[in-house]
């Protein structure tokens, strides 16, 4: 059902009003932080410990993301090199 609604969806615009909808103020941080991690891990260019302390996020949730990252596919990162760093 997530994955219809979402390829039904033709612009960001319209995105950016259903998320809140779906997800709590929580949720959606968690997201963003998630996201802002997996980010910065791809770009390589700084330490774990300076994301944390540049971006306010806890160790523990970068050490998750790196192991999350460690666990996935190749086409899987590339997905999400493609969608988080757009080079």
């Amino acid at each position: 059902m997530i994955n219809e609604l979402f390829c039904d969806i033709s612009n960001k615009e319209d995105v950016s009003l259903i998320l809140p909808l779906l997800l709590s103020a929580e949720e959606l941080n968690a997201i963003r932080s998630r996201a802002l991690v997996y980010k910065e891990l791809l770009l390589g260019d700084k330490s774990q410990r300076e994301i944390a302390k540049i971006h306010n996020i806890s160790i523990a949730t970068i050490t998750r993301g790196s192991n999350n990252l460690k666990s996935m596919s190749s086409t899987e990162k590339e997905l999400l090199q493609t969608l988080l760093i757009r080079k």
